[in-house]
């Protein structure tokens, strides 16, 4: 299992820095051509893009890899895909309907503004696209197909980027350039999608596949809305209580935050059906604690190096009317990874306790709601990116705690909490050393983010694996 997550983990993290890394590159050009308040435009259609994705489909993506899995049928896995993918395109296309022709009401709802019309209905385009592009590519994924997943994933990135990027500089199309780049590219990842693994597509629908899908599926409705609003319910509260401008400074700085799912992707992709597949073998759980000591490495170095280096980042990649974006940047970055290691919980799935999972998002959506609404008209910006780490970090170990009882993992606990706190305080604290931006000053916090990151691999790796790593290093030599 770790051999092959290793590989299938390495192959999606090389497309994830190839994908993610055109989508950084792509801020300072976005920054330079687009305001704070038409930043947050997009921003606000994002956030509707999600709303939609986690509801109107019932997350039968979601039961699709966890039954695609119990079979070895071919001819069961093609009706257990093939039914869902009907279903989506069906839910999309009555969202596009419903959204054109009530285009006027919900223009004024969502923008204020009829003028906005023209912008309200490319985002309804890219929003029922991306939520079949969503489902086609995660099914290169469910059938453990890195190669092809990175290939759709680069190509529709580069697609989007193109085409946005010409319509911005050379048309001068301000935000509907973006939404048109994703309409686009979201058709082509589409059709290449489903080319990849066409055996698993046919025009058919098995109504007691379907309903048993749903049925493993639609609690994970609740809980997916709950986990939107543990995600944006920062946005949407900035919205209303500081407006478009802020809200597209807070965007940018979650975009630069986004880089932490470059460490987080690779894991996401490859381990949860690796997990569905091998979870009842007696080595599984002990490799699960393995992995996840892994991947905390990683995470702690993002941490560490968005504490140290996030204004370096910001002065370089914008202009002066989004550095105020800086320093939220750490605390969103540890939201991201917080909101996403439940995969090394996967108790609740395991155990098929879809309703329990939807009890604990539910919680964090309410917690995390009241700390945003409670810390913005406090501390602004800085209000809505401790509440949103905050509601995160207290979501992550209901998890933890909650799964064990279903499957247990033989996590490093306490030192996992050295090492998490060991980084904050190094970090901050030589960031506080320092208030100019030199030569110097960024040589040593290299040294020392490097010194930091030495101390948590001593904690977290076990002996054994740097030893055998040391050898190789000698051999090498």
């Amino acid at each position: 299992m770790i051999k092959t997550f290793l590989r299938n983990s390495f192959i999606y993290t090389i497309g994830t820095i190839l994908t993610r890394g055109i989508g950084i590159i792509l801020i300072p050009i976005y920054t330079r051509y687009l305001t704070p308040g038409e930043y947050g435009v997009i921003d606000l259609f994002l956030i509707l893009t999600s709303f939609i994705s986690l509801t109107i489909a019932l997350e039968i993506h979601q039961a699709v890899v966890r039954f695609y899995q119990n079979t070895d049928d071919e001819d069961e896995k093609m009706q257990y895909v093939s039914s869902a993918f009907m279903f989506s395109i069906f839910v999309y296309s009555l969202y596009f309907a419903v959204s054109y022709l009530f285009s006027d009401i919900f223009t004024l709802l969502i923008l204020d503004d009829i003028k906005y019309r023209n912008i309200f209905l490319l985002a309804s385009g890219a929003i029922a696209t991306g939520g079949l592009f969503y489902f086609t590519s995660g099914q290169l994924r469910w059938q453990i197909l890195p190669k092809q997943s990175v290939i759709v994933s680069i190509l529709h990135v580069l697609v989007v980027a193109f085409i946005a990027v010409y319509l911005l500089i050379i048309k001068d199309m301000k935000v509907e350039s973006i939404f048109i780049g994703q309409i686009v590219g979201n058709l082509v990842g589409i059709f290449l999608s489903i080319y990849f693994v066409k055996k698993s597509y046919k025009a058919v629908f098995v109504y007691e596949k379907f309903k048993e899908m749903v049925s493993f599926s639609y609690p994970l409705v609740f809980s997916g809305v709950a986990i939107f609003v543990a995600l944006y319910v920062d946005r949407i509260a900035i919205k209303e209580l500081r407006g478009l401008e802020e809200l597209g400074i807070y965007g940018v700085a979650y975009r630069f935050a986004a880089v932490a799912s470059l460490v987080m992707i690779g894991f996401q992709s490859s381990l949860s059906p690796l997990i569905y597949k091998h979870h009842k073998e007696e080595k599984t759980a002990k490799n699960i604690a393995r992995l996840f000591d892994g991947f905390v490495v990683f995470a702690l170095l993002v941490v560490g190096g968005s504490i140290l280096f996030s204004k370096e980042v910001v002065m370089l990649m914008s202009t002066q009317s989004y550095y105020g974006a800086a320093p939220l940047i750490p605390l969103l970055v540890a939201s991201v990874l917080f909101s996403n290691m439940y995969i090394f919980a996967p108790g609740l799935g395991i155990a098929k306790k879809t309703k329990t999972l939807a009890s604990i998002s539910i919680f964090g959506a309410g917690l995390n709601t009241i700390l945003n609404f409670t810390l913005i008209p406090i501390f602004g910006l800085y209000g809505a990116a401790f509440a949103t780490l905050s509601s995160a970090i207290m979501v992550f170990i209901l998890y933890v705690l909650i799964a064990y009882k279903y499957y247990p993992i033989p996590y490093k606990t306490k030192n996992l909490s050295i090492a998490f706190v060991f980084v904050l305080s190094s970090g901050y604290g030589v960031l506080n050393m320092f208030s100019e931006i030199t030569a110097m000053t960024i040589t040593i916090k290299v040294f020392c983010f490097l010194g930091v990151e030495v101390v948590v691999i001593l904690l977290l790796i076990e002996k054994e694996y740097l030893k055998k790593i040391h050898l190789r290093i000698k051999k090498i030599i």
